[in-house]
């Protein structure tokens, strides 16, 4: 585990407070799986987001505050992917201002977990299942 981990890892807690659930459904394919349980941690200033996926549970935070935004539980697929069922949500307009749209925050959540890939220096797409 390299020093910049073991620093944020210190930092960062679970989500606490209000949340709002949103059925997720989103599948992360096994590569992008073992980025995030190696995490995303920030550099510099321009970095805004930590990311890691601790076990079955994984996390975004805002680099700046350390705040937990995101959550969700992942169910690992035969194929080596995982589906995020349920995500919740920060809910306090205080620390994060929400999208007005369940399907806009979580095209913000998708959008987070891309970061994944741009380390990577590849362009993908995140697969979604269907909600309803």
């Amino acid at each position: 585990m390299s020093g910049m981990a073991v620093t944020w890892k210190a930092k960062l807690q679970p989500l606490a407070g209000a949340r709002w659930p949103l059925r997720c459904g989103l599948v992360i394919p096994a590569d992008d799986l073992e980025g995030l349980q190696a995490g995303l941690w920030p550099r510099d200033m321009d970095d805004r987001w930590a990311i890691w996926l601790d076990g079955e549970t994984l996390r975004c935070w805002r680099s700046w505050t350390a705040t937990c935004v995101y959550e969700a539980r992942l169910d690992l697929n035969p194929d080596g992917s995982a589906t995020a069922v349920m995500l919740d949500v920060l809910d306090d307009p205080e620390t994060y201002v929400r999208a007005t749209s369940e399907e806009a925050e979580l095209q913000r959540f998708e959008g987070v977990l891309a970061l994944i890939r741009q380390v990577r220096g590849e362009v993908g797409a995140v697969t979604r299942l269907p909600v309803a």
